[in-house]
């Protein structure tokens, strides 16, 4: 899970707020009760009740499709409880009715998922082809070569079981090139992470082998033995800067939630991006971040491109936010403060922002407002933000992404693609709806599930709009030195 971020470059807030709800189904010995489908429907309640509640989408005349899923989705997870037999099966029925929002900053995780299993080799996507990247070593049974297209399985195309067996319980924005290529590790998975309500795992897959001959597979499933952590969970490269030589550096942007200890070698990095001034060449390479504080992305944008051109590229966008006043996002707002006066101490800006914020909820929670409008001042607009830049790298520059970069990591792409000349490298990002930030709340069941907390309003990026580079990377992404390569080549 990560943190919501706002529109770039306003001030992001991490705001994370932990409900919990004492389970009625625990015995003295905090053993479980089992009633997995009572649970499941009091899960399914406390999580429509919640987004009616306090999320901005529930009173959005600007959604009717998000207020009509609230009911209808409602109705049908609670047909699907009726058929819960166990956790998995609970997680997926509430995976169900969450994914019908189409909204990746509405989620939900398990403090203990189970395990998964698998038939021995993982798909990507590449164009339209569904083809083999993983195969494990050793397997009792032939696993077709990697390189190999997988036509379909079962007698169903690889497509048709993507789209309608497991896209409801994972992701349906199929719009997304992304998603897809998320959802195609899901093929010859069963995901504990992604459960799906009674899957009927297949028992072959007709392939295309690397040599144009046609072979049906037999699958065999087994539990997974701690192979598909590698394969599934993409690494997250430590953030810092590289030089490549001949005037050529490589900015690792992978992390925009880092710790105190994080924070002081982001202060060095700074230091030695605003000396790039004369550099030729500056790769931002996202791989790996999952978003955060939008805040990092904008200090690293001020000490390479400088203060003057950061601005310049933020004016078109005319976006402000629109908090849903409730008692919930008060609450998350008064815990971000306290996060915010340890990180920062009450004499910062951060501290100052969401202490002026946090007030305003109370008095519009008081006055009984359904919508309060967040300031649009922002702490990268003082010059004496650390990391600025005040002259600027004017050399060729180019953004490389992976298919998970959502949330800040957008707002930090947003800035970067409006830079004239950019290029962009390597797979399609992920997308945003304009509902952002977020609160959390544990469920009766035990589960944790987080919603967003406001809407903007005149984002220049549309809603659950993806970026697209301009060269698409075929190869493992995360092979750092096979992308450097790579990208290299191409600039």
């Amino acid at each position: 899970m990560t943190c919501n971020a706002n529109a770039f470059p306003l001030k992001s807030l991490c705001l994370i707020l932990i409900f919990v709800v004492l389970s009625p189904f625990l015995l003295a010995d905090g053993v479980p009760v089992k009633n997995w489908r009572e649970l499941t429907v009091n899960d399914l309640s406390v999580i429509r009740q919640l987004i009616i509640d306090s999320h901005p989408g529930a009173i959005d005349s600007n959604n009717e499709s998000f207020t009509d899923w609230v009911e209808r989705g409602y109705l049908e997870a609670g047909q699907l409880a009726k058929r819960v037999n166990s956790n998995k099966d609970s997680q997926a029925v509430l995976d169900f009715y969450i994914a019908g929002f189409k909204d990746g900053h509405v989620g939900l995780s398990q403090s203990n998922p189970g395990g998964s299993s698998w038939a021995g080799f993982i798909l990507d996507m590449q164009g339209q082809d569904f083809v083999v990247k993983h195969a494990a070593k050793n397997w009792p049974v032939p696993l077709p070569p990697t390189d190999s297209k997988v036509i379909s399985c079962d007698n169903k195309s690889v497509h048709e079981i993507l789209e309608s067996e497991i896209s409801p319980y994972v992701d349906r924005r199929l719009n997304l090139k992304s998603v897809w290529l998320h959802l195609a590790t899901q093929l010859t998975v069963d995901d504990a992470n992604y459960p799906v309500l009674a899957r009927v795992l297949s028992k072959s897959c007709l392939v295309v082998l690397p040599n144009g001959v046609r072979q049906n597979f037999t699958l065999l499933w087994q539990e997974d033995r701690g192979q598909l952590e590698a394969f599934l969970h993409l690494p997250q490269p430590v953030q810092s800067l590289k030089d490549l030589g001949g005037g050529r550096y490589w900015i690792h942007a992978s992390n925009f939630m880092p710790s105190a200890a994080e924070n002081a070698s982001l202060d060095k990095m700074l230091d030695v991006i605003k000396s790039l001034d004369d550099a030729k060449l500056v790769v931002l390479d996202t791989r790996g971040n999952r978003g955060g504080n939008s805040l990092v992305g904008a200090e690293i944008l001020f000490a390479l491109l400088g203060s003057k051109l950061v601005k310049s590229l933020d004016e078109p966008s005319r976006a402000y936010a629109m908090w849903r006043v409730s008692p919930f996002a008060l609450s998350t707002l008064n815990k971000a403060l306290t996060a915010m006066e340890s990180d920062y101490g009450k004499n910062s800006e951060a501290y100052e922002f969401v202490f002026s914020l946090t007030r305003s909820m109370e008095l519009a929670l008081h006055e009984k407002k359904d919508w309060l409008r967040q300031p649009s001042t922002s702490s990268v607009d003082q010059e004496g933000a650390r990391g600025v830049n005040a002259q600027g790298f004017k050399g060729k520059l180019a953004l490389v992404t992976d298919s998970f970069c959502a949330s800040a990591c957008l707002d930090f792409a947003d800035v970067v693609l409006a830079v004239p000349g950019v290029v962009h490298l390597g797979l399609p990002t992920s997308a945003d709806t304009l509902y952002i930030d977020i609160g959390a709340q544990t469920l009766p069941s035990g589960a944790e599930f987080w919603l967003p907390l406001k809407v903007w309003r005149g984002r220049t990026r549309g809603n659950n709009q993806s970026y697209d580079p301009q060269f698409v990377f075929d190869g493992d992404i995360n092979d750092t030195a096979a992308v450097q390569k790579w990208v290299l080549n191409h600039l």
